[in-house]
């Protein structure tokens, strides 16, 4: 359980040197490059990044989410799920680096990053933490304890390292695109990808959506969950 941080978007704020945020142009490391999508191999889009607040067992850290815009997967449509019950599930050694084909998270050294060179495509909205001594309360969050839709999923070990539950949100969340960016790729009712006429992009099809780490700071990787 740990601590808990209420995480909240702010739609207003237009710019500002924030640690945590969404859109605008990514903060990594210089020698981590924009990732790019394994089924198009079209260059990925930005979505958000979070920086892990001290007293945290990920303290130092910052954890960026990338997903491809340019081309659609009925069968990708939503991180990839393992085989057999979710709930306590040990994952298999490799599954949380081969699920991530068209999308990519990346954790990192907050202190190291630096902005990168990126054609922006979301709106920039920083996101702002505020310690809560609620670990249930059912809102975006750091830390505390999952508010499941469904069953739980928690996961218990990715290869024989303990799994822990790093945040919750952006169910139904809208990203704001920039007039200049070209519209997601969606499926049309025959089933064929075709240009959304949306002026925002969509994570996972707006799902709710579940992060879990593993324990090993020193090799920080994450398990996304989504639910509706």
């Amino acid at each position: 359980m740990g601590d808990c941080y209420l995480l909240k978007i702010d739609e207003n704020v237009k710019e500002g040197n924030y640690l945590s945020f969404i859109g605008g142009k990514p903060s990594l490391p210089r020698d981590i490059c924009i990732p790019d999508c394994q089924l198009c191999g079209s260059q990925l889009t930005f979505f958000f990044q979070i920086a892990i607040p001290t007293n945290h067992q990920w303290e130092g850290l910052s954890m960026a989410i990338f997903a491809c815009t340019t081309c659609v997967s009925e069968e990708y449509l939503i991180p990839e799920m393992p085989d057999g019950i979710l709930s306590n599930i040990k994952l298999p050694k490799g599954y949380l680096h081969n699920y991530q084909r068209n999308f990519k998270i990346l954790v990192f050294k907050t202190k190291e990053a630096v902005t990168k060179k990126y054609t922006e495509k979301i709106k920039y909205k920083p996101i702002s933490l505020k310690a809560t001594k609620n670990l249930n309360i059912s809102l975006d969050k750091l830390g505390g304890n999952p508010n499941w839709l469904l069953d739980d999923e928690s996961p218990s070990m990715y290869d024989e390292v303990p799994m822990f539950f790093l945040l919750q949100m952006l169910e139904n969340y809208q990203f704001e695109i920039l007039p200049n960016a070209l519209p997601q790729m969606t499926l049309g009712l025959n089933g064929d990808p075709i240009p959304s006429e949306e002026s925002y992009y969509e994570l996972f099809l707006g799902n709710k959506l579940f992060f879990f780490g593993t324990e090993d700071k020193s090799n920080p990787l994450v398990y996304i969950i989504t639910q509706i």
